[in-house]
């Protein structure tokens, strides 16, 4: 017989039988992994989709650009074109415009609007339209799109959506200027029609800037080099490019981009690994289990001449197998997970990072075979001990009456010196920094952490269960004691899922006060840094990066308002240092200090808000200074619209923003650079001691609305209590995704606990059927029971809260600083945790029920006469 095939057949009848005639705890086993596995695949192919949506996006945009022309923080002059198609190494340069505009009178979604020269444009990008309503081809299409004013070529998405066909007149806005636009044809579903999402429309260039007023202006020039352009050639384009512009590559700002979804979907992958993580514990417990009861069976085969490779492949087959039918039980659980996180995770991420509209989800390949590795791996690895204890049995236990670990010692001190000692490299460890941008010291700190007090814990029970009993025996009684005596002597098993247990119980502790810390921080920087009763903006303002500044005619309602005001008038510009998104915002100190506040790192604030006065110097906001290593007493030097910016660095503030640090400047100063008066937004500041502010905020923003009118639709106006309670609930969604992956890995936990209890109470079921026979009662023996889970559950709850308290300080000063570069003030909800730990006690109680119901089904006279 071949080897593979004895080998299958003595595994279906030593293994599988085994598992089949325990279908229970096998079937826990099975849901622990499934579960795990579901959560690990269904975040990572969610935030696999939306950053494979956004790189896409990014690339259909950006077609086959070679190099791009831009203005940090402003356009690019459309003259400069003619000046790069003259050189001999330039293919093609064809100018850019971009806006997400909507539809005029509806409550729509925002779409984005490209302007290009259908002529210069088509080496670069992949489009192409359908049949227009002329009839005479696809080439009119394109040709009236330059022949015909106000004409645009709608996406098949966009079309459906808004119901358009060739023909249809579509009224759009931006920032207070309206037009009608004729859809000449629907695009055909390719290149450029998917990027963000499929909802885009083109349009010429000429049309674009008569639409926006932006004549003879682009975002960017695309460039398309010829075959053999070198380098001396990059440098003569360079040098041909009048000051303030720049050459780059056209990836730098999707890159930019991707390192902080990147950065998200790591953070989010760790933490959902934390299910699988626990899962394993099942394992070890189950095929531990299955050593320990049949060290006779197993004794029976090396006597007839199976070698310890073969007991060693046997149990690390078994391992295998629940790695590899939990895998495939995950993927209809994951289907259904997934669907619920697509729209959540996308939205966090555009949120936070950058616009990212998911329009279809695709399996990839190599996301769904990570997540059977990951699986598969975990499964073996909780095998591997078990297997390699089995190899180890020797024949002559064959003639001994009871197992010979019965009597075995576990070496409980050498465990625990281990454990400690991870538990001290945690700190050193975490103080290296992060490798290009990912916390590896923070997360293998965090990995010797959960495994330094799993060590410690078979100590920690031996220790409980020599103290604890003589005090339940004086209290409780004798059922009490015994149920403590045995948490001494049960084994690694039970310290297993007590492990387990100090895993979930740590994750629980540290990110409650995580998003404790976090939640109380922002809403301190929300109240102070972002004190105001009005905030506007042009509308979408937001979406087009502030790129476009507030109209002069609004500009000039906000300086002669009726109600008396503070003004504060601000400038913020999208820019990068490198790889890394940044917001510099010029703001009106002088209108800022009377009523808000910086929350400075360590720093005197006076000082530091004197010299920003005078225009000496920037203030940088932590995420910036951890990003980019630049700090105070250094340098920030950047070129911001065509002027060359070089300030020394006074201080650093905290700042939780979206996409990206902040660099603050005072606003009266960078006008008298700029030479120009230019506003991005304001925020209004009401007369202190008024009746009601709610209402005269409300009013303010009913009299700006009316003076701008009929305009007034090209402003977004918001009451400040409102958006400070936007934040806060943007927040509270960010973290809804983080609390489920924590309630699956305590549920997961919870089921371990569970069927250790059951597989412990099922192996010593002949000894509760003798003390029955001889005279205890059930009661007695439930008491037991109740004790031993109740003294397993304290003790993982005690060692999760210390190990929790810990992880807490990794998340919030190691992790999260790493990953997004900013920190919290430590605080923690101590209602949250005294509610919780009971709670968590309670199901974890509740969970071991079915153990007991078990053990006290069968009468004892027929247990004992099975046995």
């Amino acid at each position: 017989m071949h080897p593979v095939t004895l080998f299958l057949r003595l595994w279906t009848w030593f293994c599988f039988r085994q598992l089949l005639a325990h279908r229970k705890r096998s079937i826990a086993v099975l849901l622990g992994i499934a579960l795990g596995a579901a959560v690990f695949t269904s975040v990572r192919l969610v935030t696999s989709a939306s950053m494979n949506s956004f790189s896409n996006s990014m690339d259909a945009i950006s077609g086959r650009a070679d190099r791009t022309v831009a203005c940090p923080g402003g356009r690019v002059p459309e003259e400069v074109v003619a000046t790069l198609l003259r050189h001999r190494a330039v293919h093609t340069a064809s100018p850019v415009l971009m806006a997400y505009v909507r539809p005029a009178g509806e409550p729509s979604e925002p779409f984005l609007l490209i302007g290009f020269d259908p002529i210069l444009d088509r080496p670069l990008r992949a489009w192409q339209a359908g049949r227009p309503q002329s009839g005479d081809g696809h080439r009119s299409a394109w040709v009236d799109l330059i022949a015909r004013p106000f004409t645009l070529l709608a996406s098949p998405r966009l079309a459906q959506k808004l119901r358009l066909a060739p023909g249809d007149i579509v009224q759009i806005e931006h920032i207070g200027r309206h037009a009608e636009f004729s859809v000449l044809s629907v695009l055909e579903n390719e290149g450029l029609a998917l990027a963000d999402g499929g909802e885009i429309a083109v349009t010429d260039i000429a049309t674009f800037q008569e639409f926006t007023g932006l004549f003879g202006q682009a975002d960017r020039v695309d460039i398309l080099l010829k075959s053999g352009a070198s380098a001396k050639d990059l440098e003569e384009i360079r040098g041909l490019l009048p000051p303030g512009l720049v050459l780059e590559r056209p990836s730098e700002p999707k890159e930019s981009g991707l390192q902080l979804i990147r950065a998200y979907q790591l953070n989010l992958s760790v933490l959902s690994f934390v299910s699988l993580f626990v899962g394993m514990f099942l394992v070890y417990s189950l095929v531990s289990l299955h050593v320990t009861s049949r060290r006779h069976d197993l004794a029976v085969l090396r006597s007839i001449g199976a070698s310890p490779r073969m007991l060693f492949s046997l149990y690390l087959a078994e391992g295998a197998f629940f790695g590899l039918l939990g895998w495939l039980c995950a993927i209809p659980l994951s289907a259904f997970i997934t669907r619920q996180l697509l729209g959540h995770v996308s939205a966090t991420i555009t949120h936070l990072f950058v616009r990212v509209q998911v329009d279809r989800l695709v399996l990839e390949p190599w996301e769904l075979a990570a997540s059977f590795t990951v699986t598969l791996a975990v499964s073996i690895l909780a095998a591997l001990q078990p297997a390699w204890n089995a190899m180890k049995v020797p024949p002559r236990e064959i003639m001994l009456m009871h197992e010979a670990s019965a009597s075995r010692i576990v070496p409980t001190r050498r465990l625990a010196a281990l454990g400690a000692a991870a538990v001290v490299a945690v700190w050193p460890l975490s103080l290296l920094p992060g490798v290009g941008g990912v916390p590896v010291p923070g997360y293998t700190a965090t990995f010797l952490l959960f495994t330094g007090f799993s060590l410690f814990s078979p100590w920690l029970l031996r220790l409980a269960g020599t103290i604890i009993p003589p005090l339940l025996r004086r209290t409780f009684g004798v059922p009490a004691c015994l149920g403590g005596r045995f948490i001494r002597d049960a084994g690694p098993r039970v310290a297993v899922s007590v492990g387990a247990l100090i895993t979930a119980m740590a994750l629980f502790v540290s990110l409650t006060i995580m998003i404790h810390s976090f939640r109380g921080t922002v809403e301190t920087w929300v109240n102070q840094s972002l004190a105001g009763d009005i905030f506007l903006r042009p509308r979408l303002a937001e979406f087009n990066e502030y790129r476009d500044p507030l109209p002069r005619e609004f500009v000039d309602v906000l300086e002669h308002l009726d109600t008396p005001v503070d003004l504060m008038p601000y400038h913020r510009i999208y820019l990068r240092h490198g790889t890394i998104r940044y917001q510099f915002e010029a703001i009106r100190l002088e209108t800022f200090v009377k009523h808000a506040r910086f929350l400075f790192l360590g720093a005197s604030e006076a000082e530091i808000l004197s010299r920003m006065m005078e225009g000496r110097g920037v203030v940088v906001s932590e995420v910036f200074s951890n990003q980019t290593g630049l700090k105070t007493g250094d340098r920030y030097r950047a070129a911001i619209e065509g002027l060359d910016v070089d300030l020394p660095i006074l201080g650093v503030t905290r700042d939780y923003r979206t996409q990206g640090g902040v660099v603050h400047y005072s606003l009266t100063h960078f006008e008298k650079l700029a030479g120009r008066k230019t506003w991005s937004g304001a925020r209004l500041f009401l007369a202190q001691g008024g009746p009601a502010p709610q209402a005269a905020a409300v009013r303010v923003r009913n009299e700006i609305l009316a003076r701008c009118s009929p305009c007034g639709s090209a402003l977004e106006i918001t009451v400040g209590r409102d958006l400070r309670q936007g934040v806060l609930k943007i927040f509270d969604e960010t973290f809804a995704i983080t609390t489920v992956l924590l309630l699956i890995a305590l549920f997961v936990a919870a089921l371990g606990i569970a069927t250790t209890l059951t597989v412990l109470v099922l192996e010593r079921s002949a000894q509760f059927h003798t003390l029955l026979a001889t005279g205890a009662s059930r009661g007695q023996v439930r008491t037991m029971l109740f004790w031993e889970a109740l003294l397993m559950v304290c003790l993982g709850e005690a060692a999760g809260l210390c190990c929790g308290f810990v992880l807490s300080y990794l998340l919030i000063f190691v992790i999260n600083r790493q990953s997004f570069g900013w920190t919290f003030l430590y605080g923690v909800d101590w209602g949250a945790l005294a509610a919780a730990i009971p709670l968590i006690l309670a199901t974890a109680l509740l969970a071991v029920l079915p153990a007991g119901r078990n053990v006290l089904s069968p009468p004892s006279a027929q247990a004992l006469r099975e046995r």
